[in-house]
């Protein structure tokens, strides 16, 4: 049955750009189409808690994974360029008995906040949350084997079951709901959302025995534990600050505004979200070649691939953001309902930091592919400092749309401080000027 994916398992760049954008964009449709039933199916109210608990799930994934798919990533490529099969069997059974470890821990800890805080919630909400908390592992594993079949320049193979796959199982249970009449809760769109995620991880983890688990079977592990953990932890700093940085305006909006203000700013961000996929997905594509030519010296080939990713970036996000900073509140009336009107200028605000960071393209990419990651995590780092300074007062005063300032702003101010970090001391420009 797997050999009919053989067309998907091709490593050349080209191959690997071609196809994860056209995944992420199947991806990006069902998600945006997702984000449309769920708004018409759910209430305002509804949908806010959905995003609530899903938030808090994608938060907990961090310190559940804590950056070790981007670890992966790397080294996978690293070990497979220098034979090392020991290593790389070795670095596998670690980051899995972690991810396994840290996700007990986290279970242990939500058993003991669910008798002192979340059993007062109502019902529905509890049942949201357990749902939600099942979802957990099923993505921290299943990060790790994306991250794997990434290092082994598997692209395609590594975002079918994670992005396609589970956003369209996901369409399809939605939409059954929807011709069917039912009433659809955040509960059972949280189930939903448990139950395709499960069936992507399942033919995820297909992919990865059949290139990668069977060929390890007989290697002996050899394990560089210190040396994993020192290069995960600024790894670990990115990966959760970046998390944090993305959700914490929704926990702000829902402490200082309401939880109908954050449905309105989810739907906005759903929006926006379509002016960046492209540097999504190309940033997924060539992570293991940034690392590969990186590590084979090769800096010609390096600027090479960043220019011309850059290029094509820029190329699919300008009509996206052109599309909805002029056309806005009809597609926004249209398609998700005239209570989502209010999410126009917010969309637009959005929309224009992400055009500016599809403009300077995958400078962070770039630092965690080069062995500059410690500067990315800085960077991180103060950025969230700097959006719980500003996040707070502007919600306070202008809401949905002060949330949308501080995310917009403090994402073009940090990638132009990166791009003359990396214009200076890599002396390779990822901006498409």
């Amino acid at each position: 049955m797997l050999e009919k994916f053989n067309f998907f398992s091709k490593k050349s760049f080209r191959y690997a750009t071609i196809g994860s954008v056209s995944i992420r964009f199947g991806s990006a449709f069902f998600a945006f189409l997702n984000g449309i039933l769920l708004a018409r199916l759910l209430s305002v109210e509804g949908l806010g808690k959905y995003v609530l608990v899903f938030s808090t799930i994608t938060v907990l994934s961090i310190p559940a994974t804590m950056g070790i798919p981007q670890l992966l990533t790397r080294y996978v490529s690293k070990y497979e360029v220098h034979n090392k099969e020991s290593l790389l069997k070795g670095l596998l059974i670690k980051t899995n008995r972690f991810v396994f470890f840290s996700t007990l821990l986290i279970y242990a800890l939500a058993s003991i906040s669910y008798f002192f805080w979340w059993k007062n919630y109502g019902t529905e909400m509890v049942y949201t949350i357990i749902y939600g908390l099942i979802l957990l592992p099923i993505l921290g594993f299943g990060a790790l084997r994306s991250a794997s079949l990434r290092g082994l320049k598997l692209i395609i193979l590594a975002e079918l079951p994670e992005t396609l796959f589970r956003n369209l199982l996901f369409t399809v249970f939605l939409s059954v709901n929807f011709l069917l009449g039912y009433n659809l809760t955040p509960k059972w769109a949280m189930l939903f959302q448990v139950i395709a995620a499960g069936i992507g991880f399942l033919i995820g983890y297909l992919f990865l025995r059949r290139h990668l688990l069977l060929k390890l079977r007989n290697v002996r592990p050899l394990f560089e534990q210190k040396h994993w953990i020192k290069e995960t932890i600024p790894f670990s700093i990115n990966s959760g600050v970046q998390v944090t940085r993305s959700k914490l305006l929704t926990y702000v909006l829902a402490i200082f505004g309401s939880v109908e203000a954050v449905a309105i700013f989810e739907v906005a961000t759903r929006g926006a979200t379509l002016v960046s996929f492209t540097l999504n997905a190309l940033n997924t594509a060539i992570s293991p070649f940034i690392s590969t030519a990186f590590e084979k010296g090769d800096k010609i080939y390096l600027q090479k691939i960043i220019r011309k990713t850059g290029r094509i970036i820029f190329a699919f996000s300008l009509p996206v953001a052109l599309l909805f900073i002029f056309g806005g509140t009809t597609l926004l009336t249209f398609i998700f309902g005239a209570q989502y009107e209010n999410a126009y200028i917010p969309l637009v605000i959005l929309c224009i930091g992400q055009l500016v960071s599809s403009m300077v393209g995958s400078v962070g990419l770039l630092l965690s592919m080069t062995g500059n990651q410690r500067v990315f995590s800085n960077s991180n780092l103060l950025m969230l400092i700097l959006n719980v300074i500003l996040s707070i007062p502007l919600i306070i005063y202008l809401d949905v749309i002060g949330a949308s300032i501080v995310y917009s702003l403090l994402l073009i101010v940090q990638n132009l401080v990166l791009l003359s970090y990396v214009r200076k001391k890599l002396k390779i420009n990822t901006a498409i000027i």
